[in-house]
């Protein structure tokens, strides 16, 4: 049975700050085109205990633009020498959310800051269903309903 989601703790510390450790998270969503994009984010950072958060550099294409209506999203996460959990997957529903553009780019890593130093883009955060994952005790299952 899985246990109840929260990705504070081991979680936070595998995703704070993977892209400094050369294990940047890779996020999928289901493209204009119909097929799966995919795509790495420097800036994901745990939101809250269900929830994730990201910037997107284009603030009305590519992504924040099909997550209108497909909201949908997965990020995939590997880091054999990493802090925390090992593997995870999270699966979870995105939206643009403006009213966290200044906590969200305040918390990026500087490289990511730089990509869009005139603030341009806007921040996006996803409400998380679902994570699965391998840590130092064997697999794992979180769910919001857990």
């Amino acid at each position: 049975m899985p246990d109840k989601l929260d990705l504070t703790g081991d979680i936070a510390e595998a995703i704070e700050g993977a892209a400094l450790r050369g294990n940047t998270l890779v996020l999928g969503y289901v493209g204009d085109d119909g097929y799966a994009a995919l795509s790495f984010r420097g800036s994901t950072q745990v939101h809250g205990p269900r929830q994730l958060a990201l910037w997107s550099r284009k603030a009305d294409e590519g992504m924040v633009k099909v997550i209108a209506d497909r909201p949908q999203v997965s990020f995939l996460y590997y880091a054999p020498d990493g802090p925390g959990p090992k593997y995870l997957s999270i699966q979870g529903r995105a939206r643009v959310d403006p009213s966290a553009n200044d906590e969200v780019y305040a918390k990026m890593i500087e490289g990511e800051q730089g990509q869009d130093p005139d603030r341009k883009g806007v921040a996006v955060v996803v409400d998380v269903e679902s994570a699965f994952g391998f840590g130092a005790d064997g697999p794992f299952q979180l769910t919001a309903g857990g």
